[in-house]
């Protein structure tokens, strides 16, 4: 059977089985349009309960339902765009470049559109300028909804590439988060997990729906599963419009066909608008688009139902060979860069612009579109919150995500916890009880700079971890999910007690071993001074590592950074012969603080015995305190003194 004949046959089949729909209960967002009373919410849910569907544990309710519970629009929103151009500022020449040039197409409620071309086509940037990501002051063109210009950002949303969810949770507890921030307060538990059991359902997770993802020491869920995981907590509310960035990219040609029929199902059942860039689909994956827009070099080579790009190309005298997959001869037949000649490579781009410019493709295009329906657009007006829910749910609800992850993340949590406990343990043994003579005064010291220095500096184990979660927050905060701000609360909440117990761990193993000052008082705050230093090298990893997102990039800066505070500190040279260049940074280095915590907390109310003089038993060798060698004491503040500590001010030290 020619693969021609197999894609038609595909389609009737998948056409006469009508996918059964399946209806979910009343839609929420924070969208003006999608705003009900209490009076009209609890009727629906009565209704649903009524009719035996509103249990979070009931299977999908397949079959055709007399009472549409969807939201106020059941037949979707369509997508259109006329003679859409993007240009670039060129960083070299200063003049704008094209980059889309008189793009049009539509795509209508229920119908999943392909966006394929040779790479550095457009395709991308194709995406981002329907989905709203570009700038509009560079966009040309018009973007309709329904036949009404209108910003598209606030109906829809946008899938990227990328598999950013936490690894060390499960499939339903990924999906339960994206629910617990998409929906509003006032939506009932109950609903709320029917919702992500019929998302899990409908995007075949069910039999690894209490699975966890994966990460380097747990072995999870498959990458075909990960990425429709992804994609549903992604889609749990259900836009009207959604745009995938490569959905199928990584994944062999079953799992790309699984996840694509997901997704053109989920668009039958509830009138969805679907736009997917995609790159090189199987036969059977291509068979699943309703339309096509074959992009190359900016232009648009073809729009159309996908049934009827063969018939096209065929009329200008490119057949598809048998046994060839459509969607990779189309691909062949449009890309010029292994063509050696630059302006045949221009012609052949250009025969194909001009071909679709004059074909009856490119006319009902126009006609498709400028037949739209225009109703009333209410539902188009801003929302009057950008987030479904408030500053303080978002907070409690990344709170309750980040103590998961720290207390199951081994790399993050655990393996930190006992790497810094074997370095106290390495402290102690080498450091071991250190003594009160006037030989150990330097002992003394190296322990406490060590403290202080290299904990700081083995801070750089945090990168990898905050870097995996960076991806999930730049997809969640672009989804408009929550703020940064709940995001750095919550996630300060979690780091203070997780600093607070290495800070621990190290002062229980480490503080007796050497034989610091035996004050309970003292140990605390011996812990404490490290504590608050751990905090900020914590911040400082989290600062550099957000901006610089290349792990060895982050590595070498904090790693960095952290080495130039150890010299400025005030160990290595004393503070009054540090350069004057310097002294500014000596004054703000977070080691330089906690070091003089640590040493004035150890050393005052300690007194150390000096050297005798071998010939002269009544003479002592004091280099502190009394230095006429009669004394044969002297206490930590002549130490201190005498290397210039004299004038620590706790209260100083704290601001």
């Amino acid at each position: 059977m020619l693969p021609a004949q197999m894609v038609q046959m595909m389609e009737n089949s998948y056409n006469n089985g009508s996918v059964p729909e399946v209806k979910y209960p009343t839609r929420y967002s924070t969208y003006a349009h999608t705003a009900y009373t209490a009076s009209t919410r609890t009727s629906m849910i009565s209704m649903a309960r009524s009719e035996g569907k509103f249990t979070p544990d009931v299977k999908v309710s397949i079959g055709n339902s007399k009472n549409d519970l969807s939201d106020g629009y059941p037949e979707g929103i369509s997508l259109a765009w006329k003679n859409v151009g993007f240009k670039i500022v060129n960083s070299k020449t200063k003049k704008k470049q094209n980059i889309l040039s008189g793009c049009s197409g539509v795509v209508q409620p229920g119908e999943v559109m392909a966006i394929m071309g040779p790479s550095g086509a457009g395709k991308s940037t194709l995406l981002d300028v329907l989905a709203g990501r570009k700038d509009p002051k560079m966009v040309s063109g018009q973007i309709m909804l329904n036949g009404v210009p209108g910003e598209v950002k606030y109906v829809s949303q946008y899938v990227m590439q990328d598999d950013a969810l936490m690894g060390v949770l499960s499939v339903r507890e990924n999906i339960q988060f994206a629910a617990d921030l998409c929906f509003p307060s006032h939506m009932e538990p109950d609903e709320k997990a029917y919702r992500v059991q019929q998302i899990i359902d409908e995007f075949g997770l069910k039999r690894v729906a209490d699975n966890k993802i994966g990460t380097v020491f747990v072995r999870g869920v498959s990458g075909g599963e990960k990425r429709r995981a992804s994609i549903a907590s992604q889609v749990i509310t259900l836009p009207k419009i959604i745009f995938l960035d490569e959905p199928t990219s990584g994944l062999d040609s079953a799992a790309a066909y699984h996840v694509m029929k997901s997704i053109v199902e989920m668009a039958r059942k509830h009138k969805l608008t679907i736009i997917a860039s995609i790159h090189q689909p199987s036969t059977e994956t291509y068979s699943l688009f309703d339309k096509l827009c074959l992009i190359g070099r900016g232009h648009t080579l073809y729009f159309g139902k996908r049934e009827n790009a063969t018939s096209y190309f065929e009329a200008l005298g490119h057949v598809c060979p048998p046994y060839a997959n459509p969607a990779d001869h189309y691909l062949r037949l449009i890309n010029s860069d292994f063509m050696s000649d630059k302006a045949e490579a221009e012609k052949h781009i250009d025969n194909f612009i001009t071909a679709y410019e004059q074909s009856k493709a490119h006319s009902s295009t126009l006609t498709e579109i400028r037949s739209l329906s225009k109703p009333n657009m209410y539902f188009l007006s801003r929302p009057t919150s950008r987030y479904a829910r408030s500053f303080f749910a978002q907070t409690w609800f990344l709170t309750i995500r980040s103590l998961k992850n720290a207390m199951r993340n081994i790399l993050m949590f655990w393996v930190r916890v006992a790497m810094y406990v074997c370095l106290a343990l390495l402290m102690g043994v080498t450091w071991w009880q250190v003594g009160y003579n006037q030989e150990n005064i330097q002992d003394r010291f190296s322990a406490h700079f060590f403290s202080v220095a290299f904990l700081a500096f083995m801070s750089v184990a945090g990168i990898p971890g905050f870097l995996e979660e960076r991806l999930v927050f730049q997809r969640e905060r672009g989804n408009n999910f929550y703020s940064v701000g709940p995001y750095v609360l919550a996630n300060t909440i979690i780091s203070i007690p997780f600093v607070m117990i290495i800070a621990a761990s190290f002062t229980v193993v480490a503080y007796p071993m050497i034989g610091l000052n035996s004050g309970f008082g003292n140990a605390i705050l011996f812990c404490l001074y490290l504590f608050l230093a751990l905090i900020v090298a914590e911040s400082m990893v989290v600062f550099i590592s957000a901006i610089i997102p290349i792990f060895v990039a982050a590595l070498t800066l904090v790693a960095f950074a952290n080495g130039f505070f150890m010299v400025v500190e005030g160990y290595f040279v004393r503070r009054d012969k540090i350069p004057k260049a310097l002294k500014p940074f000596h004054y703000v280095d977070y080691q330089k603080w906690a070091f003089e915590g640590i040493i004035q907390n150890d050393f005052i109310g300690l007194t150390f015995n000096c050297d005798k003089i071998s010939d002269n038993p009544i003479k002592y060798a004091c280099n502190y305190g009394d230095l006429s060698g009669n004394s044969s004491t002297f206490t930590g503040k002549d130490v201190l003194d005498s290397y210039g500590y004299n004038e620590i001010n706790l209260t100083t030290w704290a601001v």
